[in-house]
């Protein structure tokens, strides 16, 4: 069987018949691969897996991805808001019980307000802009693109592993993905910053975005894999 994701391309229009068998063995039928991707899980992986693969249905179902993509980022995102909100409210509560009433602050209170005001620097350091949401679309425009360019990385002729003393190591170059990854420059003129904005405030939340939806996609392609398998 060849690669499934190049298998979808032929459910679009096309002047050429491709579902005539070869040398007496019948092929796949473009039914059999639409049976078979109507078998995948719905949500993200098969919004994904036709967005890039079937360009014609993806357009037809952006509505669809758009909100596979929100109900992703969402949750993440209010999960680190109320984080943020929680350490925000006991370095205040620390600070509010130093000398409380006009009595003395006591090492312990000291020792706390400098907990809970290093607990907020980590949790902000750690959490996505305020304006992710507002700016999601385009995010998730850019990683959608990198994942539609994706090639091989040039480090591990995409394996995702090199040779290492008799064995074999994660490639440092795509951090085991075998994909040959954007530069920073390429992804902050993909979402329209520049290069130190993106460094600094968004790229946690590209590469959260980008592994999770390759992740999505990936799982989608091995079920359609499956699918086509039982088919054939």
């Amino acid at each position: 069987m060849g690669n499934v994701r190049e298998l979808m391309a032929r459910l679009g229009p096309s002047t050429v018949k491709f579902d005539t068998g070869r040398g007496g063995t019948p092929d796949l039928t473009n039914q059999d691969i639409a049976a078979a991707l109507g078998m995948v899980p719905a949500g993200l992986g098969r919004e994904l897996l036709e967005a890039l693969w079937w360009p014609e249905s993806g357009a037809r179902r952006m509505q669809q991805l758009r909100q596979a993509v929100i109900a992703l980022m969402a949750p993440e995102f209010t999960r680190q808001q109320k984080a943020l909100a929680e350490a925000r409210t006991e370095l205040g509560i620390a600070k509010t019980c130093m000398g409380w009433g006009g009595g003395t602050v006591t090492d312990m209170q000291r020792k706390e307000f400098l907990r809970a005001e290093a607990k907020l620097e980590a949790t902000r350091a750690l959490s996505w802009p305020n304006n992710t949401m507002e700016q999601l679309g385009t995010l998730a425009g850019a990683v959608i693109t990198e994942l539609a360019n994706a090639g091989c990385c040039n480090q591990c002729e995409g394996r995702g592993s090199t040779p290492h003393r008799g064995g074999a190591v994660e490639c440092d170059g795509c951090d085991g993905s075998g994909i040959e990854p954007m530069s920073g420059r390429q992804r902050a003129l993909a979402i329209g910053s520049d290069q130190s904005a993106y460094r600094r405030f968004w790229r946690p939340v590209y590469e959260w975005m980008l592994e999770r939806l390759r992740e999505a996609e990936s799982d989608a392609a091995h079920a359609l894999r499956m699918a086509l398998g039982r088919a054939a």
